[in-house]
């Protein structure tokens, strides 16, 4: 629920931002790179973006997983503190991760060459925080909120 809610959440922020969004370019550049036929653009550039966002809210469950023997006042806190260094890491990772899935499924191999690493503040930094907060938000302190205890779910 985290990694499709972030996802969506993700892809939101970009639309309103008036930006193109990840999952039009991911589509865009994997059909142009692969020759694959247009018509599949856009559900190759949903497939990327969801399958990432699963990805990561899973890596992020995990953690709160291994985090479960604390208190929940120290497993928030920690894990608020992972998800903004999560955010952070996967912001500045993105541009070459890009290069590499392109390349991939647009048949191409191992790219020669890879976009640099993000280091600017800006919407694809604040996104990624905002997709792992929102992440935070479900994973380690909804489950206290909801069902009142410290149990993991």
């Amino acid at each position: 629920m985290a990694g499709l809610a972030g996802s969506e959440v993700f892809w939101l922020v970009q639309t309103l931002t008036g930006g193109p969004t990840i999952t039009a370019f991911m589509g865009e550049q994997i059909v142009a790179t692969g020759g694959y036929p247009p018509g599949v653009m856009t559900l190759l550039g949903w497939a990327v973006h969801a399958g990432v966002s699963l990805a990561y809210a899973f890596l992020f469950g995990v953690l709160i997983f291994l985090l479960s023997s604390m208190s929940f006042p120290v497993r928030a806190a920690v894990s608020l503190v992972a998800a903004l260094g999560l955010g952070w890491l996967t912001a500045a990772i993105t541009p070459p991760a890009i290069s590499v899935t392109v390349s991939l499924l647009g048949r191409q191999g191992w790219p020669g060459e890879f976009y640099p690493l993000n280091t600017e503040p800006g919407l694809p930094l604040w996104n990624h925080l905002l997709f792992f907060l929102l992440n935070w938000a479900i994973q380690a302190v909804g489950p206290r909120l909801v069902g009142g205890d410290d149990s993991v779910r």
